[in-house]
């Protein structure tokens, strides 16, 4: 992994930190999701507003597993991308 993607990791924060509020956290956060081998989307790893994303993805695949919180969006896009074997 190139540097500048470790420092992004390290900036992930721990679900316990953050508290509900309403349908999303606060502070608000960002989640990147893995979705099951077996599911039938065209990129295994997603991203998106936590808790928010997570339920919806819970109700297409039927299960998906959180792997990283942020509380940048940019970094989840990024992480997400890199995942997913996308350039940057």
């Amino acid at each position: 992994m190139t540097a500048s993607i470790i420092s992004i990791i390290r900036r992930a924060i721990i679900p316990s930190e953050v508290a509900a509020d309403g349908r999303y956290t606060y502070p608000g956060t960002y989640g990147i999701y893995q979705l099951p081998y077996e599911s039938s989307s065209p990129t295994r790893f997603h991203q998106g507003n936590h808790p928010v994303r997570l339920q919806e993805l819970e109700r297409e695949f039927g299960a998906c597993t959180l792997l990283f919180l942020f509380e940048s969006k940019e970094d989840a896009q990024i992480l997400t991308a890199v995942l997913n074997g996308r350039e940057i």
